[in-house]
């Protein structure tokens, strides 16, 4: 690595259309913090892509000067690898552009949306895909990780309701990825994170979708073991369009709560009522905020559970079941949260999400679970340690009931094994692809998958947008 001239660095500021930031450059400061408070890191340089063109000289100039390169989209991600001292972050975020064909009900968005950005467009003309649960999420790094949100039981995941993506590739070409154009690379980016490329902008399959019902009910913490268990059993059978959250949390007062938040997307208003009315039969709620809402509200609805700037700390557990034990457990590690910003939160995985066939994309969690997102948050960095400490005990403690599985998206820096955990019997296969498309493994700031030695270079098989012209 050579570290490069500031003449090298003003020739990319001429040859890009957004900015080239460096220290101590005014925007730098607030360009290279991401969501999680926790990351604190200063890159070489920033370059503020405002397009494809944009993104090809930035993957030059790094080869050129063999430089490190990490990708921002909407800097939602917990590891921060978005964000790394010393390299050159390509930073997507300015990408904004979305273009709806209500006719064909599709979209094409550039990269640097996120899912709130991205709804609103969509529901202007009525329609919606599979996004994230929190709206500051990107839509990048949420759908290349295969993409949990309220519409998967009904619709898919986000990675499922892709249609096709333009992708700057290790060489800093640019290829389009479908099932008809590099298909096997299309099959990778279905859940294989950024490890293949720099995808500039997505093209997603959309459905109608007007109001759904849904919101949130709060209860105090002492009914926490009954609610888990109404909640347990009620989400067994869950239809497709009735994905339910839990939480245990802490009140503004400081009081420990007890929550579920749903969104019911069924077309059938009588069935949904029905569906909704069986959570509220647990016990009058202390706050009832569901009702009939536009899709963008239910999205946004969780934000206040994850604000900007806090110091995270994730683990996350799958389990297929959840037995009173593991009920309990969970309970008593949410009295013993070490902050009022803790929390721990049980998604139900189900439904169209959990039926499409293992290997008919990268992602490989297809199977009926809920995950436990265990989510150790505070302001105060003297207290980070104790939470931390807190995550890990829970996290040891819960593994006698846990699957093994995990999820990209979910990881910070658990290392390889998790990482083979999250794509199981498909792992090998996307370490052939990397071989292919990236054997230098110069995209490897993320949750990294290794190139496999010895596999076919990635010129074997392979076309550039150019070449298939």
């Amino acid at each position: 690595m050579r570290a490069p001239s500031q003449a090298a660095i003003e020739r990319l500021r001429s040859q890009l259309r957004g900015a080239v930031l460096c220290q101590p450059d005014s925007g730098y400061e607030v360009t290279r913090r991401v969501w999680n408070g926790m990351i604190d890191r200063q890159p070489l340089l920033i370059a503020r892509c405002l397009g494809l063109a944009d993104v090809v000289e930035t993957v030059r100039f790094a080869r050129e000067h063999d430089l490190p390169l990490t990708i921002r989209g909407g800097g939602h991600g917990v590891s921060g690898k978005a964000v790394m001292d010393g390299a050159v972050m390509a930073d997507l975020s300015p990408m904004k552009h979305v273009h709806v064909d209500p006719v064909r009900q599709r979209a094409v968005a550039q990269a640097g949306l996120t899912w709130g950005e991205f709804d609103r467009r969509t529901q202007d003309y009525g329609l919606a895909t599979t996004g994230g649960v929190i709206s500051t999420t990107g839509i990048a790094g949420l759908t290349l990780g295969g993409g949990i949100g309220w519409l998967m039981g009904k619709h898919g995941l986000a990675c499922d309701n892709l249609v096709s993506v333009d992708l700057v590739d290790a060489a800093g070409c640019h290829l389009t990825a479908s099932a008809e154009k590099n298909a096997d690379l299309f099959w990778a980016l279905r859940g294989g994170g950024g490890n293949f490329g720099i995808v500039t902008a997505f093209e997603y399959q959309l459905h109608s979708l007007g109001p759904v019902l849904g919101g949130i009910l709060l209860h105090p913490g002492e009914r926490a073991l009954g609610l888990l268990r109404h909640y347990r059993d009620l989400t067994a059978d869950a239809p497709d369009e009735l994905t339910a959250y839990a939480a245990l949390m802490t009140g503004p007062d400081g009081a420990p709560l007890a929550a579920i938040a749903f969104c019911h997307s069924g077309a059938d208003r009588a069935a949904a009522e029905k569906d909704a009315e069986k959570f509220r039969a647990f016990a009058p709620p202390m706050a009832d905020m569901t009702g009939w809402k536009p899709y963008v509200e239910i999205q946004g609805m969780l934000d206040f559970t994850a604000p900007k700037a806090l110091l995270y700390y994730f683990k996350c557990s799958f389990l297929a079941e959840l037995p009173d034990e593991a009920l309990a457990t969970i309970v008593r590690y949410g009295k013993a949260a070490p902050s009022p910003q803790s929390q721990i939160i049980l998604e139900h995985f189900h439904g169209r999400a959990a039926r499409v066939p293992p290997d008919e994309t990268a992602f490989d969690l297809r199977r009926n679970q809920y995950s436990l997102n265990i989510v150790a948050a505070c302001e105060d960095p003297a207290i980070m340690e104790k939470c931390i400490m807190w995550a890990r005990a829970f996290s040891a403690e819960i593994q006698r009931f846990a699957t093994g599985d995990t999820y990209i998206n979910y990881l910070g820096e658990e290392g390889s094994a998790a990482v083979r955990a999250s794509y199981g019997r498909n792992y090998e296969r996307l370490a052939r692809l990397k071989a292919k498309y990236d054997p230098d493994n110069f995209f490897r700031f993320n949750q990294n998958i290794t190139p496999s030695v010895g596999s076919h270079s990635r010129r074997e098989g392979w076309q550039t947008d150019a070449q298939q012209a």
